[in-house]
């Protein structure tokens, strides 16, 4: 066991590794920190319980990321002097979280650097939280199941069940970690609504949608000028790919011989790298819009007036609809439209599943029933 003379700039420098690790404190005898794979920072207190037992115990003591060395040293020094001068346990000595713990705002404010740390998805998590405003000026350990069915039934009427589901399990989430880092009780578990009256609307194009939808591209280039819109509405009606992912995409994912398409782990919803093909009209639209903009290897393929990336393209893209007359369709609409044209022409599901790079079967069934009687004509298989 190797001892270390802490600092704080120490504790802050130390990185993870490929397993986990401690620094012991050479200075308070039993204090170290631990340091996850995931680069969580805790300290603790490592001892032996009062006899007869004399059992080796680590005793957590706080997060690194609220107690600084001074504080936790403060606290291994307090733990230790009840141990040997009045022989009690310092786990036992250890208070239940209080009553009067931090609000609800106060522990959204210290959960958000970590879960933006650690989820692609975490500032659109802490937006939602902060949705919850009959809450933030209640102590976290106050936010139990009844409150949560309560705010539950009021919004039934006005938000979707999914949108009230995905709030509490972020709720659920937060309290968890709370719990986690000490700074809250355990949270049980939150009421959320039954799904089985949901309704998966999976919105395509119809070809006279289509044909208009292409029409107006065009126009709008012969109006303005070339610019992203057609090649980048093409290239996601012929591939389905995300909009968060189409608009990461640099010159040197996209692979002219191969005729396949790169998705970088960075640039993917599940953080899993693919590769997808392109066809004829993904490859030609592509190919045109390379030699107008002249694109190379490092810049992104459809990038910002500045270079930079993209940040939205909604704005143009409800213009060009609201001119084709195409109505309740966003872009994502052209995901469920690749992956619907597929189910139509009756390609099989897990091939669709490989394609959209959904991480289960599941998530492909909803285009299922577009299929054309393929369970007609799996029956027919065994006459």
């Amino acid at each position: 066991m190797t001892l270390v003379y802490l600092t704080q700039a120490l504790c802050n420098a130390a990185a993870p590794r490929e397993r986990r690790y401690d620094l012991r404190d050479s200075l308070v005898r039993g204090l170290f920190l631990r340091v996850e794979v995931s680069g969580r920072k805790t300290w603790y207190l490592c001892y032996r319980t009062p006899s007869p037992e004399r059992r080796l115990r680590n005793m957590k003591i706080a997060s690194a990321a609220y107690a600084q060395l001074a504080a936790a040293r403060r606290a291994a020094k307090e733990y230790l002097a009840r141990l040997y001068l009045d022989n009690v346990d310092p786990a036992e000595a250890q208070e239940p979280p209080r009553a009067d713990g931090p609000t609800l705002r106060a522990l959204i404010d210290m959960y958000e650097p970590w879960v933006c740390a650690h989820q692609k998805s975490g500032a659109v998590t802490v937006r939602a939280l902060r949705l919850f405003s009959e809450f933030m000026e209640v102590p976290a350990d106050e936010v139990d199941a009844e409150s949560v069915a309560a705010w539950r039934d009021a919004q039934a009427g006005r938000l979707k069940r999914a949108t009230i589901n995905r709030r509490v399990a972020a709720l659920q989430a937060l309290l968890a970690w709370g719990a986690k880092e000490g700074l809250c009780r355990a949270a049980m578990k939150l009421p959320k609504l039954a799904q089985s009256d949901s309704k998966v609307v999976t919105r395509f194009l119809e070809e006279g949608e289509r044909a208009r939808l292409m029409a107006e591209l065009a126009a709008r280039e012969a109006r303005s000028g070339r610019d992203y819109l057609r090649p980048a509405v093409i290239l996601s009606l012929n591939t389905g790919i995300r909009k968060g992912t189409l608009l990461g995409l640099r010159w040197g994912d996209v692979d002219f011989a191969s005729r396949t398409l790169r998705l970088r782990a960075e640039i993917m919803k599940a953080g899993r790298e693919a590769v997808v093909p392109l066809n004829d009209a993904a490859l030609c639209a592509l190919s045109e819009w390379r030699e107008f903009c002249g694109g190379d290897g490092g810049g992104y393929v459809f990038p910002a007036e500045n270079g930079a990336r993209r940040k939205d393209t909604s704005k143009a893209f409800m213009r060009v609809l609201d001119k084709a007359g195409i109505k309740n369709f966003t872009w994502h609409c052209l995901r469920h439209d690749f992956a619907s044209q597929l189910a139509m022409k009756g390609v099989p599901m897990h091939v669709i599943q490989k394609l959209m790079c959904h991480g289960s079967l599941a998530m492909t069934q909803r285009y299922a029933h577009l299929s054309p009687n393929s369970l007609e004509e799996a029956v027919r298989l065994i006459c």
